[in-house]
C-alpha cells in the first residue's frame, strides 16, 4: 500500500483511533537521549527544530540507538523515539518516515556499505517492515503515529538487526526522512547510528568521524585575529 495517500484508508477501516492510542494518551513530553524531536517551520516538517542534536559534516542531524540493551528482545531496541511538543504538529496528521540509501556499517576505519548478510528492520505502527540492506531499502515508507488532539506525538518503533553476521559486534548507520501531511513532502534527511555490541568508546569514535570538525584553538585564534585585522582596516578607510 502506498502510504503517501494512506489517510483515506485509515478513515475507511477505522484505524485513526488506534493510531491516536499508539501516540499515547498521556503525552509526557520528556526528550530522552536518542529521541528524534519533530516540529514545523515555514509550513514544512523539520527534524530537531531546537538544534539540540549533533550534526554530521553534511549537515544531517545525528541520533543514536543501541541494539544490545535488549529492550525489545535479542538484537532489538525501542530507541530512538519520535517526539514533539504540544501544538507542534497538525492535529490528525499521519507522521511518516522514509528510508533512503543503503545500510552502512563501521569497518574500524570508515563507514561503508554493510555486509550483504545483515538487515536492519523498522517495524512501523501498522506492522509494516522497512528493511535496510546493502542493496537499498524495501518498503521504504512507514507510519510512526497520528498526531494527537494536543498537536503532539510520542512514539517508539521497533528496530531490529538480523541475518548472517548480525551477532558480530558492529555499528550501523541508516538515513531517514520524516513527512506529513502528504502534500508537504519530506524533511531534510537525518542519520540514525546504532551500536551493536561495540565498546562504547569505539562506537562513539565511529560516530565522531561523521561529525562536523570542531576548529582547533589555534584556528579560532587565527580567525579572531583575521576578523580584528578586517575591523582595523575598515576603521582606517572610514577615517
Amino acid at each position: 500500500m502506498n502510504l503517501l495517500s494512506v489517510a483515506p484508508f485509515f478513515r475507511a477501516i477505522g484505524l485513526s483511533a488506534a493510531l491516536f492510542l499508539t501516540a499515547g494518551a498521556a503525552q509526557a513530553q520528556h526528550l530522552h537521549a536518542g529521541d528524534v524531536e519533530l516540529g514545523v517551520a515555514g509550513g514544512v516538517i523539520v527534524v530537531d527544530p531546537e538544534g539540540l542534536a549533533e550534526r554530521a559534516a553534511n549537515g544531517y542531524a545525528l541520533f543514536e540507538g543501541d541494539f544490545r540493551d535488549f529492550a525489545g528482545g535479542l538484537f532489538s531496541t525501542d530507541d530512538p523515539g519520535f517526539i514533539s511538543e504540544d501544538d507542534a504538529l497538525p492535529v490528525g496528521a499521519i507522521i511518516r518516515y522514509r528510508g533512503i540509501g543503503v545500510l552502512q556499517s563501521w569497518n574500524g576505519s570508515t563507514w561503508s556499505t554493510a555486509a550483504s548478510g545483515v538487515t536492519l528492520g523498522i517495524l512501523d505502527v501498522l506492522g509494516l517492515n522497512t528493511l535496510f540492506s546493502s542493496t537499498g531499502v524495501s518498503n521504504p515508507v512507514g507510519a510512526i503515529a497520528q498526531v494527537s488532539g494536543a498537536g503532539d506525538i510520542h512514539a517508539h518503533l521497533d528496530f531490529t538487526i538480523s541475518g548472517d553476521g548480525a551477532a558480530t559486534a558492529a555499528a550501523y548507520l541508516i538515513t531517514l526522512e520524516i513527512g506529513a501531511p502528504d502534500d508537504w513532502g519530506f524533511s531534510t534527511p537525518f542519520y540514525l547510528a546504532f551500536n551493536s555490541g561495540l565498546d562504547e568508546e569505539v562506537f562513539e569514535g565511529a560516530v565522531g568521524t561523521l561529525l562536523a570538525p570542531v576548529p582547533e584553538p589555534g584556528t579560532w585564534a587565527m580567525l579572531a585575529a583575521g576578523l580584528g585585522l578586517i575591523g582595523v582596516m575598515r576603521r582606517r578607510r572610514q577615517g
